[in-house]
């Protein structure tokens, strides 16, 4: 039996895998009666963190984002390729930035679960700047593109339109957080949850319209695995 990897299948990997290790932590904490029952991404009755950490769904959580940091990883190394053959120049700080953020996602899960002011620490910047590495490394990524939109397929600007809109949502998002926890607010706990699992969502769904550039635009290399 063969199988053929292309490089879009890694780009719908990293989106696809945190989506399904959220949700599926969440859902094993309703099972197994340690989660509050609610819809997170508007009640906002816990953090993705809180949801992952508790009972047995920290082992799944764990086990999907440990090796999707090492795909995202292989999915900065291979934009940045794509990157230079539409624009001609390297993208060397793109790679570096997500490469960043691949590595604090390892921090994050890491210290997921464990107690102890100094492991609260390690998880709260872990996370921080896991997305903070990742967004940078998007937003350069979409600047890049920009710059060269009159080259580029249709479909390819109609999924770069989107980008960009997804990233005036996260500014959106970030700073209507720090405007409620500003105010002191009593519900402002929820509504943090509610970015949070807002935030993370469109933070992943950007790696699957970049597989849905990468195919549309032809990017193309293949690794073959036999069995």
């Amino acid at each position: 039996m063969e199988f053929i990897i292309r490089p879009y299948h890694i780009a719908w990997l990293v989106c696809l895998v945190p989506i399904i290790a959220a949700h599926g932590a969440y859902f094993i904490g309703l099972w197994q009666g340690v989660a509050n029952e609610c819809m997170p991404y508007f009640e906002g009755c816990t953090s993705i963190s809180r949801a992952a950490r508790n009972g047995d769904a920290i082992f799944l959580f764990r086990g999907l984002m440990m090796p999707t940091a090492a795909f995202l990883i292989v999915f900065w190394y291979l934009q940045c390729v794509w990157l230079k053959v539409l624009t001609q120049k390297p993208h060397n700080s793109i790679f570096v930035l997500g490469t960043i953020g691949a590595v604090f996602l390892v921090l994050y899960a890491d210290f997921l679960g464990t107690e102890g002011e100094f492991y609260e620490f390690m998880r709260h910047y872990g996370i921080t700047l896991y997305f903070a590495m990742t967004i940078l490394a998007q937003m350069l990524s979409i600047r890049s593109l920009q710059k060269i939109t009159g080259s580029l397929d249709s479909k390819v600007k109609r999924y770069l339109t989107i980008q960009f809109i997804m990233m005036a949502l996260y500014w959106v998002l970030g700073i209507a957080n720090v405007v409620i926890k500003a105010t002191g607010v009593g519900w402002a706990d929820q509504s943090e949850n509610v970015i949070e699992w807002n935030f993370a969502l469109l933070m992943s769904l950007y790696f699957g319209l970049a597989a849905m550039m990468w195919k549309r635009s032809g990017f193309g290399f293949q690794f073959r695995i036999k069995r």
